[in-house]
């Protein structure tokens, strides 16, 4: 088996000798943020985007970034490479805590705890994006929805569940609105009109993407809130992640949208999207 590798706090490690302190703040108090794109045959797609707003994520909770976005880009390239992904599809992930505790709720500024990893891509059957897939819907709004912080624990204890329905995502929804899913996020069609939410949501780069393309398109665009009663008058509903790109969706909980086939404002997107990658 091939050895892995992965960047943790300053050097190039094999994964299993990069070990994090039984006291860093983000094991003891959940507290760090994440950021994850994708890697085609070498290359980091929108690579800018994402370190962007991984700055903003780090910002926010007064993070410091101890890489800069040159050095970063370089070490992703050579992970690509060490770990066989330089060929393939790949996930990239970095993670950012405050490091070692200095109290219950304290930690030092100038030494956090920060590592890069890539994986192997688990793909999508294929069937969900020529047939489309299900969505299941659940009450709840994350806690700073701009940022890509590392509580995923409500995403984590949904997943049993989210198999059982076999849906492919679970769309968070709160006081009668739509809101993002659990690991990416969501749009409509409407008489031709492309919406989405805008505010209150993790703003993803596939989202930001997905959009550009749908501008070269020519399409009327909405960035709102959006009703949760909308998704049942839908046209169209798709999802987008760097680990998803577009996927279309045919179902939410126990009703279909629209006929129940994957519409053709979708599949264009998907076809643009794909040749983008």
């Amino acid at each position: 088996m091939q050895e892995k590798y992965c960047y943790f706090n300053g050097a190039i490690v094999k994964v299993e000798e990069a070990k994090v302190s039984a006291f860093d703040i983000g094991l003891l108090r959940g507290f760090g943020v994440y950021e994850a794109m994708a890697g085609f045959n070498g290359n980091i797609f929108r690579f800018s985007d994402h370190w962007n707003r991984f700055v903003d994520s780090a910002h926010t909770l007064s993070l410091n970034i101890p890489i800069t976005e040159e050095k970063a880009e370089k070490v992703i390239k050579e992970l690509l490479v060490k770990n066989g992904h330089d060929q393939d599809r790949a996930n990239i992930k970095f993670i950012l805590t405050g490091g070692t505790a200095t109290s219950s709720l304290e930690f030092n500024f100038e030494t956090p705890t920060f590592y890069i990893f890539t994986e192997e891509c688990a793909k999508i059957p294929q069937e969900i994006y020529d047939n489309g897939g299900k969505l299941i819907t659940y009450n709840y709004k994350r806690e700073l929805p701009k940022i890509k912080t590392i509580n995923y624990i409500t995403a984590v204890n949904l997943q049993n569940w989210r198999k059982e329905e076999k849906a492919i995502e679970v769309l968070y929804t709160y006081d009668g609105e739509i809101y993002e899913c659990a690991a990416s996020n969501i749009f409509l069609v409407k008489d031709g009109v492309l919406i989405t939410p805008g505010e209150d949501v993790l703003l993803g780069i596939t989202r930001k993407v997905t959009l550009e393309v749908a501008r070269e398109a020519g399409l009327e665009i909405e960035e709102r809130r959006v009703l949760e009663s909308e998704l049942q008058t839908a046209d169209e509903v798709f999802i987008t992640s760097s680990f998803k790109d577009i996927v279309p969706i045919v179902e939410v909980d126990d009703f279909k949208i629209g006929d129940g086939k994957i519409g053709s404002i979708t599949k264009d997107l998907m076809e643009r999207f794909v040749k983008l990658t």
